[in-house]
Parts: C-alpha cells; sequence; structure tokens
C-alpha cells in the first residue's frame, strides 16, 4: 500500500483514483477548474464528468483547501490535468515540498525547442528541470485507456515507462489490479513522444470518418489506409525526436534507436484507436473532414475546448518545418503531419491526397 496524491479531478485523473483506492490511501486533487466536480464528490461521491461514484475511501480536495500535510511522505504523485493545467500542478508540488519517490505523468503534450530548430520536447523532459525539490523518477503513463471504461472495471491494458525501470515497475505493483493491466518499459521519450503525437494524428484521420461516407456510416477503407499511415508517422517523428536526445538514460548512443518503436505497440497504435473512436480530438477531425476551417469550429461547436492535438501541433510546428527543410525529416514521409499542420498554421481547409503515399 502506498499513499498516492493525483493532481486533477477531471476524468482520467478520477479514474485512476478509482484504481489506486483499491489497494491505496489516495487523495484526489482538484484544480481550480475542478470545484464544482470536488463538490459533487464530497457530496455522494458522485463525479459528475464520469457519471460513477467514487469508491468512498478516495479523499476529494478542492485547490482552495491545499496544505502541506496532503503531501507528507507521500509514495507517488500524479499529474492528470490536462495540458493548461501544467504549470498548476507543477508550482503545487514545488509550494507544497512534495518529495515523491515516483511522479507519474498521464498529461501529455510537446514543448517546442528552445532555438525553434531542433526536435521539440515531451512534457517528460521538460518537468524534472523544474521540480527544484528532491523527486524520485518520472514515469509516463501511456497506453489506449478510456477513462469511464477504466473507472467501470473494463480489463485495460496500458504501459508505463521511466529512465528508472525499478521505478516502473514499482508503480505497476501499486496500481494494477485485475482489469487493470501494465506492461513497463524504458522508452521513456519514445512513450511520451507516441502519447502526445497520436492526439495530433486522431486529427487527421478522423477527418476521413465524414471525408468519405456511406449510406450505413464511413467508408471503412480510407480510414483504415490513414491510420496505418498515422502509425507509421507517429514512428518517424518519435524517433526524430529521441534522435536530437543525448541523455544516456534515453540512449546508450545518440544515433541508436530503440529496436522496438513504441508507435507499433499500446502507446501508439493502441492509442490511437481509441481516440479515433471518441473525444475531443477526433470530434474536432470529423468537423473539419466536411471541410470547414479551424478557426470556425473553434469559435463555435468547440468554443472554450482545450484539443490537446492541436496544442501538439502548434509546439510540433516550428522543428518540423527546418527538420524537412535541412534534411534531418523527409517530407514524403510524413505527409498526413503536413496536411494537419496546414490546417492549424494556415487556416486552410483539411485535404489529404492519397497518392502522396509512399509506393
Amino acid at each position: 500500500m502506498g499513499k498516492i496524491i493525483i493532481l486533477g479531478a477531471g476524468v482520467m485523473g478520477s479514474a485512476l483514483a478509482s484504481v489506486a483506492a483499491a489497494n491505496n490511501e489516495v487523495t484526489l486533487v482538484g484544480s481550480p477548474l475542478d470545484d464544482s466536480i470536488i463538490d459533487g464528490l464530497k457530496l455522494n461521491h458522485t463525479h459528475s464528468g464520469l457519471q460513477l461514484k467514487l469508491p468512498v475511501d478516495v479523499v476529494a480536495v478542492k485547490s482552495s483547501d491545499i496544505n502541506d500535510a496532503i503531501f507528507a511522505n507521500a509514495d507517488v504523485v500524479v499529474l492528470g490535468v490536462s495540458s493548461p493545467g501544467v504549470d498548476w500542478a507543477l508550482n503545487i508540488i514545488q509550494r507544497h515540498k512534495a518529495a515523491p519517490r515516483i511522479v507519474a505523468l498521464v498529461t501529455k503534450g510537446l514543448v517546442t525547442a528552445a532555438h525553434d530548430q531542433g526536435a521539440p520536447r515531451t512534457y517528460a523532459q521538460t518537468i524534472d528541470k523544474q521540480l527544484t525539490n528532491p523527486a524520485g523518477a518520472i514515469v509516463g503513463i501511456g497506453g489506449p485507456c478510456i477513462a469511464r471504461e477504466l473507472a467501470l472495471g473494463y480489463p485495460t491494458r496500458v504501459c508505463f515507462a521511466s529512465e528508472d525501470l525499478s521505478a516502473a515497475n514499482q508503480l505497476r505493483d501499486l496500481l494494477k489490479t485485475e482489469y487493470y493491466h501494465i506492461t513497463t518499459h524504458t522508452e521513456f521519450t519514445g512513450l511520451e513522444a507516441c502519447a502526445a503525437l497520436k492526439n495530433f494524428m486522431c486529427i487527421g484521420v478522423s477527418a476521413m470518418l465524414t471525408a468519405y461516407t456511406l449510406d450505413d456510416g464511413y467508408a471503412k477503407n480510407p480510414i483504415a489506409g490513414l491510420f496505418n499511415q498515422a502509425v507509421h508517422e507517429i514512428a518517424t517523428l518519435s524517433d526524430w525526436i529521441k534522435r536530437d536526445v543525448t541523455s544516456p538514460g534515453d540512449l546508450q548512443n545518440a544515433n541508436e534507436l530503440p529496436k522496438h518503436n513504441p508507435a507499433f505497440d499500446l502507446a501508439g497504435l493502441g492509442d490511437l484507436h481509441v481516440t479515433v473512436g471518441g473525444g475531443r480530438n477526433s470530434r474536432l477531425g470529423q468537423y473539419l473532414g466536411t471541410g470547414r476551417l479551424l478557426s470556425e469550429i473553434l469559435q463555435s461547436d468547440m468554443h472554450n475546448v482545450t484539443v490537446e492535438g492541436v496544442d501538439t501541433g502548434k509546439q510540433l510546428l516550428p522543428g518540423f518545418r527546418a527538420a524537412c527543410a535541412n534534411g534531418n525529416l523527409n517530407p514524403n514521409d510524413v505527409p498526413l503531419t503536413s496536411a494537419i499542420l496546414t490546417v492549424i498554421n494556415d487556416n486552410q481547409p483539411f485535404k489529404f491526397e492519397f497518392n502522396s503515399l509512399p509506393g
């Protein structure tokens, strides 16, 4: 049994709290945007977003009630916020002097390289430098995981990755249940890159759901073809991001890439599958598939909705275009990435030519 603090009471953080409570002492700390969720949990243990009751053992805390005692002797602190909440979560960890053995990341995203010419960094690579308190290993959590299904106890298989494999294994042992199945490995940056890029690629793949329709739904051939391409582009981009990393914990040799790319495993292919199946990135893609502009969609149907794939694309753009120009990436290998970035940066309708796919 461990003491686990989860920052962010959205659906994923709360679903993970439901799992963790089976064998641990769990405190779910809401962000400043989660007050109504915490009120509901305090009233009758019901989470308004999941529309489910959480275990009665989960302690729910509003952001205004956070204190140092909550974090005292914590074994694990989980960042369960969306990307705009990362700075808030890191500030809370610092302000309350949290020094857990493990900091675990559910939040996924990319950060533009400081000089704009290199590959972007993952959140996991940047937060370590922002945590000045003594903190333990950082573990990334990735893979296909719909929050409500997890909270319902449906079988779910994910992966934990860390440069310190023992830390990933420790977290696995704290969280595993008969329905929450966890694999572990050391492809830390690869997992984090894939987990961020799948949101971005989902936008393009999901556009096929409405771009090609039949009387009984969407045409399967186009989406299957583009899904396959998306997985290969996730692999290409994650290899590029890893190649631009010189941390010995990530690579023994900066030019050596892993024999097994997480893009073809749970964090890439698996997670892309469930992301296309529903959610904000998929919904945006379907709107784009009808020929609408991103700016119009974000001002109407998806006003004030955080779309992680769009944020990832904006962080990816400078380094990607520089890499294509200097030969570090071959544009012919990544036509879907280029098409989605044109939508995000140039506010053009989504357009993908299938004859641009490698032959």
